[in-house]
């Protein structure tokens, strides 16, 4: 099912509320974390702006963490690499950090399995940034929930 591209920062947001509120703790993605569910019900081409979208929240949740505290954290690139492919942590990476001059479609992969291990890790790397300024799991998905009712209002120009 095709959906309008301002609705990638809503489901983006979603996407986290969802892992937040299944997570007992805060850490590094692992198999378990889930958000299959709400993943499977988006086409390839969404998939591709809810990373992009994914990208940005999670650069922002790392500036404020390196801002306030003045900490940096990174992607559990070894937790990740059991579950992805090379192309896919590259990815991620390349969302979080984005290199000069790369469109974003050249970055993204197309597997379904490396898309969703992109999304849980971004995903992941947003709840440990805002758990280390002291939110809790159930905060960081109530507020990502509030910002996905926001964000899915209308779209921008």
């Amino acid at each position: 099912m095709s959906h309008p591209p301002w609705d990638a920062p809503r489901a983006a947001y979603l996407l986290t509320a969802a892992m937040a509120g299944s997570a007992p703790r805060s850490g590094p993605v692992v198999p378990g974390d889930d958000i299959g569910a709400e993943w499977a019900g988006y086409d390839q081409s969404t998939r591709q702006d809810i990373l992009a979208a994914l990208g940005a929240q999670t650069r922002l949740a790392l500036r404020m963490l390196r801002d306030k505290l003045g900490l940096e954290i990174e992607m559990d690139s070894g937790g990740a690499a059991r579950i992805a492919c090379a192309r896919a942590l590259a990815a991620a990476r390349d969302l979080i950090y984005p290199p000069e001059g790369v469109p974003r479609a050249a970055v993204a992969p197309e597997c379904p399995r490396c898309t969703e291990t992109i999304a849980r890790a971004l995903c992941s790397l947003q709840i440990q940034a805002y758990s280390r300024m002291g939110f809790t799991p159930a905060m960081i998905a109530a507020t990502c929930r509030q910002a996905g009712r926001k964000a899915g209002t209308a779209p921008r120009r």
